[in-house]
């Protein structure tokens, strides 16, 4: 599965090595913790404002990776571009919290955990990418 979808990364534009690795296990993340939450829950209110932050916070951080493989590869010239952009995604982000937590109505905490998965998977990187260059420092 991980292969699958780092080739479809990959045709979708994400050509910078880590940063399609980082989209991918957030993905993945986001997918099988939702599921259990959605399946512990019951399909209950928890599960899907869980489930709802999860892909919230999985979008903005695809826009996020793309955003910076953009700024490694345009000239200098494109930076008003992205700025707008940055600020597009950022409305997008605060109408979709106004919509779960506003109208919706959903327990704030189950959306914060959902989108947390972003920060696990952060985390779990670059702790592996750390233990990876201890362990080659030692050989």
């Amino acid at each position: 599965m991980r292969s699958q979808l780092d080739r479809l990364l990959a045709q979708l534009g994400f050509h910078h090595a880590e940063g399609r690795a980082l989209l991918r296990d957030q993905i993945v993340m986001a997918l099988v913790t939702s599921l259990t939450a959605l399946v512990l829950s019951g399909l209950g209110t928890w599960g899907v404002a869980y489930a709802c932050g999860a892909f919230l916070v999985t979008v903005n951080f695809w826009w996020m990776v793309r955003f910076a493989q953009g700024l490694l590869t345009s000239t200098a010239g494109a930076v008003g571009g992205a700025f707008f952009r940055f600020f597009v995604r950022l409305g997008i982000t605060g109408a979709g919290l106004y919509v779960m937590i506003v109208e919706a109505g959903w327990p704030v905490w189950a959306i914060l955990a959902g989108m947390s998965t972003v920060m696990v998977t952060i985390l779990v990187w670059g702790a592996l990418r750390r233990a990876g260059s201890n362990s080659a420092k030692e050989a």
